[in-house]
């Protein structure tokens, strides 16, 4: 599964703030994980429709 365009303009917009501090996309899910700087939000989970959830909250999460 391809990111979606609105992974990629959330990844672009934290990369361009400073945010950004790691990526990995999982292509078998379709989630993009992140880690930030920010402390209210440190790592998280970008889901293919680009709603943004901690990463506990979608450890066994699947879209389809």
């Amino acid at each position: 599964m391809e990111p979606s365009n609105e992974q990629y303009l959330i990844i672009n917009a934290l990369e361009s703030l400073g945010f950004l501090e790691y990526q990995l996309y999982d292509r078998d899910t379709g989630n993009w994980y992140i880690e930030t700087s920010s402390a209210i939000l440190p790592s998280a989970v970008i889901i293919q429709s680009g709603e943004i959830y901690p990463t506990e909250w979608v450890q066994d999460y699947d879209e389809n």
